[in-house]
């Protein structure tokens, strides 16, 4: 095990994520004004299509936590050139939502799941546009990886400091134009050029609900 500031923050948020989830709670702050009435439209999520997500961290050069994003490629589809974390729909042959997670993070970003160990699960997310149950896990590494992106799917990869969201005031509105070209004004985190916001968003902000409500947790 790696010794110092990064390993702590891992130990601690393990212990964490055993304990009751803030699950939508979480999520409703970051949601889009429009996802009540969306869920009204389609109360029946029994036909959703499942999937799962991977929430990666790693030390960086200080040995601090980062995490890592995916910007998707612009596609005719409702989250075409959105920021997500890596993943995507399961398929048939896995067995399970986190065997998911790997197999899509391995497709997407070129990381192998034998360098990755999981740490936990957060509260599962109904996204309407797509029809998607979002399965999050969460995960580290002991060394910052090599990504070798998939260009089919992803336009660029985006590592951010994770005490990057710690900071107060990180969240704000921003103007946004949606698939049906309709304009909107969306809570989110703006890292660089790039726009945070939705259901990747709401995951985050579980994460960062954990972190925090844990004062030695929150990591300096």
């Amino acid at each position: 095990m790696m010794s110092g500031s990064y390993n702590s923050f891992i130990v601690e948020l393990k212990k964490a994520l055993d304990i009751p989830l803030p699950g939508t709670n979480a999520h409703d702050m970051l949601a889009p004004a429009n996802r009540k009435q969306l869920l009204l439209q389609n109360p029946d999520i029994s036909n959703a299509q499942q999937s799962s997500v991977l929430i990666l961290f790693f030390p960086d050069k200080d040995n601090n936590p980062s995490i890592v994003f995916t910007k998707r490629v612009e596609y005719k589809g409702v989250h075409s050139g959105q920021v997500s974390f890596p993943g995507g729909k399961a398929e048939k042959d896995d067995n399970d939502f986190v065997e998911t997670a790997y197999r899509e993070t391995e497709e997407e970003i070129g990381i192998k799941r034998n360098n990755i160990q999981i740490l936990g699960v957060l509260t599962q997310l109904y996204v309407p546009p797509s029809n998607f149950i979002i399965y999050p896990v969460v995960s580290y590494m002991q060394e910052q990886p090599v990504f070798i992106p998939d260009n089919k799917e992803v336009a660029e990869i985006i590592v951010v400091p994770f005490n990057y969201f710690l900071n107060n005031g990180v969240v704000n509105h921003y103007p946004i134009k949606t698939h049906d070209s309709q304009l909107m004004h969306v809570p989110g985190y703006m890292v660089g050029n790039h726009l945070i916001w939705g259901a990747t968003a709401m995951i985050l902000n579980e994460l960062i609900t954990i972190v925090r409500r844990n004062p030695d947790q929150t990591h300096k």
